[in-house]
C-alpha cells in the first residue's frame, strides 16, 4: 500500500497502555527516540498492538511543529530532538527535514515561521508531534 504521508517511521513497539476507550502505543525509533500514538482500543486489538511487534507510524508532514529548543514547556507528548538537515523553500510553505537520530522527520512550516525562527540548517530543533495525529499501522 503506498500512502501520501510524508512521516513514515519504523518503530519497535515497546509499551502499551490499554484504556477503556483508548490505548496508548509506545514506538522506539532506530535511534533510540520513542513515540506515542492514541489509537482505540478496538485498534489495539485488530493489529495485534503488543511489546516488540514492529510497526509504522504514520503522520502528515503539515501535523509537525518546529519548535526551537528552550525553557518553554508543552503538553504535546511528542517533543523529538534532532538537527535541521535540510529546508526546501516552496513559495508559501517550506519543508523542513529533522534527522533525528538518523531517522528523518519531515514538517511543512510557512516561510514567515521559518523566518521567524530562524531556521537554518545544523539548528537543533524539537519536533513536536499530538499522538492522536499518529496512525499506526502493522504489515498484514
Amino acid at each position: 500500500m503506498s500512502v501520501s504521508a510524508r512521516n513514515q517511521l519504523n518503530v519497535k513497539i515497546s509499551d502499551v497502555k490499554t484504556g477503556a476507550v483508548n490505548s496508548l502505543i509506545v514506538g522506539k525509533l532506530a535511534g533510540g527516540e520513542t513515540l506515542k500514538a492514541t489509537v482505540t482500543t478496538d485498534s489495539e486489538k485488530a493489529l495485534g498492538l503488543v511489546i516488540g511487534k514492529d510497526a509504522v507510524f504514520l503522520f502528515k508532514a503539515s501535523s509537525v511543529i518546529v519548535a526551537k529548543q528552550n525553557e518553554l514547556k508543552l503538553s504535546a507528548t511528542n517533543q523529538i530532538a534532532g538537527v535541521v538537515s535540510e529546508i526546501i523553500d516552496g513559495a508559501v510553505n517550506a519543508e523542513i527535514i529533522i534527522d533525528a537520530n538518523g531517522d528523518k522527520i519531515s514538517a511543512i512550516i510557512t516561510k514567515k515561521s521559518v523566518q521567524n525562527l530562524g531556521l537554518k540548517v545544523g539548528d537543533k530543533v524539537l519536533a513536536v508531534i499530538k499522538a492522536t495525529q499518529i496512525i499506526v499501522g502493522v504489515k498484514a
